[in-house]
């Protein structure tokens, strides 16, 4: 064991962040450390670290420990290159290099004499052994590997780190750590804004680096392959999970069914003893025992009553009107930035489309212009060629990950009220809570809003327009496990469009049906999800730079599965109306009868009559359409 983490307790003020808490780690163990946002994750890395004291408890590390953490950016020397920083590892090992090369010219000199150059020689021969064990000969290998493993491939290593963007330093510093090799690594969401071919490739670093490892992460993804022991801090308590994320899943559950069981049980066994001594303490014959069974009750060692879920935030999307089957069409499109007064191209000759119902994933590198095309499309860019055209009726929700359509100055209730004034505040503090702002939260300034907090109150803003199409830039960045869950149920549910950027690939995993892969020079269309994305990249067959016209069975089922679901939703929903319009004629009919003789108070009614018997009308058109339609696909 190279750690152990004994009841550390942490607070700040009267918050308790952590209580309690124990870990252990063993030489080479994969640690996960998991929990909602604000749990206290970076907090106990901190404390590992050494970063940040603990209130009381102790924590044990084996003798010499060579701890590593990822910080901010600053931890670079910003004056020095890339090769420079990373060579900086190496340090000792280059000094034996140079020693070396003095060493070599020194026995180039012949005017030593025999006995000199003989003590030079076996010098040599050690220093020559050192710098063998310390595998200096690769030095230069491994660190281009990391380099290009971390994103750097065909980088000049010669840039200066001032030169550098924040995201090119934050993969820097961990490839720097990485190349140091510390006994305990501690990383704190590794893979944020990583693109997959990195966070693949970290992943299997990480996998195999010989030493201890633990990671705060949200990407469940990445868990599944990294870990193989999960933390999970709730209620500011630890708890051990062996396995990967689905491992956990799995476990936790069983463990509340076990812990509900136990307690169920005891409780009843409890229930039984006291009636026992109840109603025979008092007899004279039977008062030993009662006093028996309450000695039992007393020596118990009472099981704790389960916890209940963490509250979890709820999303709701749906769609005011349907949209036509043609949603969005995209013709030829190229997009240019402004770099430093230049125009730079990001790609050409993007073409692909996307049908009411489905949920198209945007993918492609770090830099190749995913938020740019969505940009574009929106109007909300304007350098571009070629074409792009919504379909009719199509009504857009926007989520951006940059959260910039937020109003810093407002109230959260305002944020929401100010869309909707129609409502009234009970209404609209009925959905903040969905999103857990409750009590005063709803008058927090939109500014002072976590990252999380702030996706929560944007999406609640999206659901209240009911748009029919959804275009959402990294939807999942800011969320934690339990929000990004309820974030992929409520997409399943919504009857409408999604179009989406993300780098999460579990989020691609359990939403996506189709997948675009944008390049240089035009988009490869994959008809499946992430997994059916990796598995078709690693196969030596070629894709189309094209929409295909045809769709394999797996596409085609998921597109039956998703329209049948939507078919039967909108069905259901029809039936309501037409309830509700039924039962409104009636009324309306009462309300005729008793206007009696006064002809403007009837000839009012009579007008709403006629409206809502075009309403039920409609509505029944409606319901034989999509009768129609669920009938033709069960066919």
């Amino acid at each position: 064991m190279i750690l152990q983490v004994n009841n550390v307790c942490k607070s700040y003020g009267t918050d308790v962040i952590l209580e309690n808490i124990n870990l252990k780690a063993e030489q080479g163990e994969k640690i996960g450390l998991i929990g909602v946002n604000g749990a206290g994750k970076t907090t106990l890395l901190k404390i590992i670290s050494g970063e940040i004291a603990y209130d009381s408890g102790s924590i044990i590390v084996s003798k010499d420990l060579r701890k590593g953490f990822l910080k901010q950016t600053d931890s670079l020397d910003s004056t020095k290159t890339v090769w420079e920083e990373m060579i900086d590892v190496y340090a000792h090992i280059v000094s034996i290099e140079q020693q070396l090369r003095s060493l070599e010219n020194a026995m180039a000199d012949t005017t030593l004499s025999a006995d000199e150059h003989e003590r030079i020689l076996s010098e040599y021969g050690k220093k020559s052994e050192a710098f063998e064990k310390l595998d200096g000969f690769r030095l230069r290998a491994n660190i281009m590997s990391v380099l290009n493993g971390m994103g750097f491939e065909g980088f000049n290593v010669n840039t200066r780190i001032s030169a550098l963007s924040g995201g090119e330093k934050t993969k820097l510093a961990m490839a720097k750590l990485l190349l140091e090799e510390p006994d305990l690594l501690l990383l704190d969401e590794p893979t944020n804004h990583l693109d997959f071919k990195t966070m693949q490739w970290l992943e299997s670093y990480l996998k195999s680096y010989k030493k201890t490892v633990i990671v705060v992460s949200h990407d469940r993804y990445f868990l599944d392959a990294f870990a193989d022991t999960l933390y999970e801090i709730e209620r500011t308590r630890a708890t051990r999970y062996p396995g990967n994320y689905t491992r956990y899943l799995e476990l936790k559950q069983q463990n509340r069914d076990i812990q509900a069981k136990n307690y169920e049980l005891q409780q009843k066994e409890i229930k039984r003893l006291e009636e026992y001594v109840a109603k025979n303490i008092a007899r004279a014959s039977t008062s030993a025992s009662a006093k028996s069974k309450q000695k039992i009750i007393d020596k118990m060692e009472l099981e704790e009553r389960p916890d209940g879920d963490l509250k979890s935030c709820r999303f709701f999307f749906e769609s005011g009107y349907q949209s036509f089957k043609d949603v969005l069409d995209v013709e030829s499109l190229g997009v240019s930035v402004n770099d430093g007064g230049l125009l730079k191209k990001l790609f050409t000759g993007v073409s692909f489309s996307v049908k009411r119902g489905e949920r198209v994933a945007l993918i492609g590198a770090n830099g190749i212009g995913k938020s740019t095309l969505l940009k574009t499309i929106l109007g909300l860019h304007t350098e571009y060629a070629g074409k792009f055209t919504f379909g009719k009726n199509v009504e857009i929700g926007y989520y951006d990950q940059e959260q910039k359509v937020l109003d810093d100055s407002k109230t959260v209730l305002d944020s929401v009220w100010d869309l909707i004034p129609r409502f009234d505040e009970r209404e609209i503090r009925t959905m903040l809570g969905s999103l857990l702002f409750t009590n005063d939260d709803v008058f927090k300034k939109v500014g002072s809003l976590s990252g999380g907090e702030r996706a929560k109150l944007e999406f609640l803003t999206i659901s209240v327009k009911k748009p029919n199409t959804m275009i959402l830039d990294e939807p999942t960045n800011h969320l934690d496990l339990p929000a990004k869950e309820a974030l992929e149920t409520a997409i399943a549910d919504y009857d409408g469009t999604v179009f989406f950027v993300s780098h999460d690939r579990y989020f691609l995993n359990k939403t996506a049906d189709r997948i675009i892969e944008l390049t240089e020079n035009g988009v490869n269309v994959y008809d499946g999800n992430y997994d059916y994305y990796i598995t078709r990249k690693t196969e030596p067959v070629k894709v189309s730079a094209a929409p295909k016209t045809t769709t394999n069975s797996y596409a085609e089922e998921k597109k039956i599965q998703s329209l049948r679901k939507n078919l039967t939703k909108r069905l259901s929903k029809a039936e309501e109306d037409i309830a509700i319009a039924e039962d409104k004629a009636k009324l309306l009919s009462a309300e005729l009868d008793k206007a009696g003789a006064d002809y403007e108070k009837a000839r009012e009614i009579y007008g709403e009559i006629e409206k809502n018997n075009d309403s039920i009308d409609s509505l029944y058109s409606l319901w034989e359409d999509l009768s129609q339609q669920l009938a033709d696909m069960e066919q």
